[in-house]
């Protein structure tokens, strides 16, 4: 073979050769980069295992970092994610400063390279062609010196990024390859372990600091709970034998030595005192005392201005040393040094012996000596101490003083036994009085309620035993006692009710019972009756004596009484039912028009229950639809033309329609009379406004309108709201609803009259005092009652009566005018006696007023 064919032979074996040769110097280099990252990896996990925080772990990582690629330039920050913060933990670099830990918030480096990795939680390399690219495009800002090569990576844990590690370059001939993104980004996960560890170890040597810390504090407070345990003890110790002291000690005089030992075991008592005060509380002793300097001292001083009194002043426990005692003597509140205190001690303690609130002395220690140093925990033991001694100082002067009372005692018990039966005595008595208070009226002295109805009991349980045991209950209700009592005051209204109970009593026999159930309601238990002609016997006397008038002073009142008789029918009767029948009896005689006696029966129970009817439907009327009004024309008697009008309300109840007599009485006692007279007073001014009357109008009013200014002022606003003259109204008055003596009446007609408005004495003649009327109230017309006018013409000593009323009206000037003019005769009569107006079926029909739509309940 030529020369020439060996050389092409040879050739693509060196060729193979060469390339073999170069694939193995890869491999090689391969494996020497290999065993440097692993070398660096393993340098990394020692690293983590000695570096004793982090302080000494970032620098070791940058040199480790340095040998695998060129890390001049190298920081490393870490995100919290609970702070949205990034803290540069670790920063080297040539040309920009970064304060190590300083947190940045993490919106400001989101727009550097730094937060564009995290941001994208990739590794990037950066040349210096592409930063610009990026800074123009607005996908970062420039936050610091611009590199010529970046290469950073991402911090992941699991899915969360918590930092970036950046290595970066500012030279051309040192640039960042494919190869070190990937190599950074695989040690990225070896550091991120590695700070894990670290991090984990730094907590646990915190945590480990903190509960030895947290043992210290343990250990320490357990020490001083100790010593604050045996100082109890000892203190505990110390007083139970201080009260121990109160009952072995001799006298007060051992007491204070053994105290003064006791006190020495808690605190220096070199020098000690005890000081009391008199019972004068102007001078102090020293029953006990011990001083090292001064060993004559007073015995007894007046109160001056020492230490010792200073705490007596205050009530203060105090603690002095030089400093505090200069202080008091400037404010003035102690004396400086003089003999008459004894030697000035360097401390001294004093602390208020208190009993009951009161302090009887002081309790105190005290130092010459400048190795004794009190604390104001000596203070507070002292003070505390001086609590029990001066408890144990009060139980011993008791002791004491009880064996001087026992001695008193034993001497006063005779004296005081024989006191003692005449205590009992004296106790039977006032129970006695007490027995006859509780069931006696305090007033009169006639049984109560109480008695009453034991009385009434003790019948009907002899009722049921003998069924022949009749006996009966009266109701007696007296009249006008609030008109005396509102007039003459409670004084008189007393006497009153004094001599009504007197005539009561001698109305019925001593077996029979007089009890005041209050006010001026009486009942009476009339007992083994024959008949119940006796109980209307006795109720007949009660109304006869009741009748006589009552003399205060020098004038005469009048009164009356209403009776009300309920009679025990069966073995089965009922001391409440009795009671109730009786008083239901007696309202139906009252509204007979009083001054009479009713016997109960089923009527009037069935006309309660009527009226409780009438009442609920009386509450529920409406005025404008309900009421209507009747109208009747006053006319003269000679010439038969209307001088006035006048206006009745009545009820229109379905087909019925109902007078004024059947529901004004329900209308008063339930309080509704204000509302339906006020509706009433309305309507009448409109019918003076809208027909322009020029005749007067008369409105029949309520009496209740007549004791409070409030409901006279409400009278004269519903006339002044309807704008018509008040002469044109004349108000309407009952003579048996008015009190001849009541001022509050009296003040309230004199108000209206003052205003102008009419007012007229109703129903004259009904009673006995219609002259007196006439006499004191300001009463402009008068109208006499129908029953009056009716005897006008068959009597005639009635004509004289009613002449003479109408003379004296004349010269008052009070016009005269006669209800109930029925007949002719009655006319004729009335015309002679001189009446100048009158109303009634021989004058004219009434007319009706139609109701209008408006609704307006009561």
């Amino acid at each position: 073979m030529s020369n020439s064919q060996t050389k092409k032979v040879a050739n693509p074996e060196i060729a193979r050769l060469r390339k073999a040769v170069a694939r193995l110097k890869n491999i090689a280099l391969k494996y020497r980069q290999s065993e440097v990252v692993q070398k660096a990896l393993f340098r990394i996990s020692e690293l983590a295992s000695s570096a004793r925080d982090m302080s000494e772990f970032y620098p070791a990582l940058h040199a480790i970092i340095d040998e695998l690629m060129m890390a001049k330039n190298f920081y490393v920050c870490v995100y919290d994610h609970a702070d949205d913060t990034v803290r540069f933990v670790y920063f080297v670099d040539e040309y920009d400063a970064m304060p190590s830990d300083e947190e940045f918030p993490a919106d400001v480096l989101r727009q550097g390279l730094t937060g564009y990795v995290m941001r994208t939680s990739e590794p990037f390399l950066l040349s210096e062609q592409n930063f610009s690219e990026l800074v123009e495009c607005g996908e970062i800002r420039d936050l610091g010196s611009p590199p010529v090569d970046w290469l950073g990576v991402p911090l992941r844990s699991g899915d969360r990024v918590i930092g970036a590690m950046v290595v970066q370059s500012y030279t051309q001939d040192v640039g960042y390859t494919t190869n070190d993104k990937e190599l950074f980004m695989f040690v990225s996960q070896h550091i991120v372990n590695a700070l894990e560890r670290i991090q984990q170890r730094e907590f646990m040597r915190e945590e480990i600091d903190r509960q030895t810390a947290n043992l210290r504090d343990i250990n320490r407070n357990l020490e001083e709970q100790i010593a604050e345990r045996k100082r109890a003890e000892k203190l505990s110790a110390v007083l139970y034998a201080i009260s121990e002291l109160t009952n072995t000690s001799e006298n007060m005089s051992t007491f204070f030595s053994q105290l003064h030992g006791q006190i020495g075991k808690l605190m220096n008592n070199d020098n000690f005192f005890v000081a009391l005060l008199d019972d004068d509380r102007r001078h102090i002793h020293f029953p006990y005392y011990v001083d090292e300097r001064d060993q004559q001292l007073v015995d007894r001083r007046p109160l001056g201005k020492g230490m010792t009194e200073y705490v007596i002043r205050t009530q203060q426990p105090a603690y002095i040393d030089e400093a505090a005692y200069s202080k008091l003597v400037k404010a003035g509140e102690v004396e400086g040094p003089t003999k008459y205190y004894g030697s000035r001690p360097t401390q001294w303690l004093g602390s208020p012996l208190v009993v009951d609130d009161e302090v009887i002395g002081v309790l105190s220690v005290q130092t010459y000596k400048d190795e004794v140093n009190y604390k104001q925990d000596d203070l507070e033991v002292l003070n505390f101490v001086s609590q029990h001694v001066a408890v144990a100082l009060e139980r011993r002067r008791n002791a004491d003083e009880v064996k001087r009372v026992n001695a008193f005692l034993e001497k006063k018990v005779a004296e005081r036994t024989e006191e003692l039966v005449n205590e009992i005595e004296r106790r039977k008595k006032i129970e006695e009085k007490l027995f006859y208070d509780a069931h006696h009226d305090t007033l009169t002295g006639l049984p109560n309620r109480s008695m009453f109805t034991e009385r009434l009991q003790q019948a009907l349980n002899q009722k049921r035993r003998f069924p022949s045991h009749n006996f009966a209950v009266l109701f007696v209700d007296l009249d006008r006692f609030k008109d005396i009592n509102d007039s003459l005051g409670h004084s008189a209204g007393d006497e009153f009710l004094l001599e009504a109970s007197r005539r009561i009593g001698e109305c019925v026999r001593d077996n029979d019972t007089v009890a005041r159930l209050g006010g001026d309601e009486f009942v009476i238990l009339l007992n083994l009756i024959r008949h119940m002609d006796d109980a209307r016997e006795v109720a007949s006397r009660i109304i006869e004596h009741m009748r006589k008038p009552f003399v205060f002073g020098e004038t005469e009142h009048y009164s009356g009484a209403s009776v009300g008789i309920a009679e025990c029918k069966s073995r089965n009767d009922s001391a409440e039912r009795l009671l109730r029948d009786a008083d239901a009896a007696m309202y139906q005689a009252k509204s007979m028009g009083r001054g009479r006696y009713v016997v109960f029966d089923e009527s009037i129970h069935k006309d309660l229950v009527a009226s409780l009817h009438r009442e609920t439907e009386l509450r529920h009327a409406q005025f404008d639809q309900d009421f209507v009004l009747q109208q009747f024309d006053l006319v003269s008697l000679s010439t038969r033309q209307a001088r006035a009008r006048e206006v009745l309300v009545r009820w229109q109840r379905g087909e019925q329609l109902l007078t004024a007599q059947s529901f004004l009485n329900v209308a008063e006692k339930t309080g509704m009379i204000l509302q339906l007279d006020h509706w009433m007073l309305t309507r009448c001014c409109e019918i003076v406004r809208d027909e322009e009357l020029q005749i007067p109008i008369y409105v029949s009013l309520s009496t209740k309108h007549l004791y409070k200014l409030a409901d006279v002022k409400a009278l004269l606003e519903i006339i002044r709201k309807t704008g018509v003259r008040p002469e044109l109204l004349v108000f309407e008055f009952s003579e048996t609803e008015l009190s001849d003596n009541s001022k509050r009446q009296l003040t309230a007609l004199r108000t209206l009259a003052d205003a102008g408005v009419g007012l007229a004495l109703n129903e004259f003649g009904r009673s006995s005092g219609a002259l007196q009327y006439l006499l004191n109230y300001p009463f402009t017309h008068v109208k006499l009652d129908p029953r009056f006018v009716s005897e006008t013409a068959a009597s005639e000593r009635a004509g004289v009566m009613v002449r003479n009323v109408v003379n004296l009206c004349q010269e008052l000037d009070i016009t005269v005018a006669a209800a109930g003019v029925d007949t002719q005769a009655q006319l004729t009569a009335l015309r002679k006696a001189g009446v100048q107006i009158g109303v009634g079926k021989e004058l004219g029909e009434p007319r009706w007023l139609p109701a209008r739509a408006k609704q307006e309940a009561i």
